[in-house]
């Protein structure tokens, strides 16, 4: 079996996608989604994630066309480490999700029925695995 590179992700945008484009011609388009964790710190406080996702081509200009701040996005698409110069003239790496689908979605498709105590486990069963996939296959035929 070849090596595998695929991420799916809910979450909420925190900023609206922007749309840049490339001297190549292609469109880029990037916005920021915050996906929460199923538990919180013992004083309460919500934790959660926050990853940058970009998205090229018709792609981007769907995601410019739709995604605000406050959207609720479902993202599936391959992690990429990117790397770049800073202004010091150092190099930084970034993980970076290229989107190769994006959806809006309801909140309903957060979790349609995964164990949320199974899910805060630090090791997942193949059972968690595969409530999971039935949970990602679920909402994408929703979808259609």
């Amino acid at each position: 079996m070849a090596d595998l590179n695929f991420v799916v992700l809910t979450g909420i945008s925190t900023k609206e996608a922007t749309l840049r484009p490339k001297t190549s011609g292609q469109l880029k388009a990037e916005f920021s989604l915050q996906v929460d964790r199923p538990f919180t710190r013992p004083d309460g406080v919500a934790v959660s994630d926050l990853f940058l996702v970009d998205s090229w081509g018709g792609l981007a200009k769907w995601a410019y066309d739709h995604v605000r701040i406050g959207t609720r996005v479902l993202v599936v698409g391959t992690l990429n480490k990117e790397s770049y110069i800073t202004r010091g003239g150092g190099k930084e790496h970034l993980t970076v999700i290229k989107a190769k689908m994006l959806e809006v979605i309801g909140a309903e498709s957060r979790t349609n029925g995964l164990d949320v105590e199974q899910v805060r486990r630090d090791d997942w069963t193949p059972e968690v695995v595969a409530q999971h996939i039935r949970c990602i296959s679920d909402t994408i035929s929703s979808l259609s």
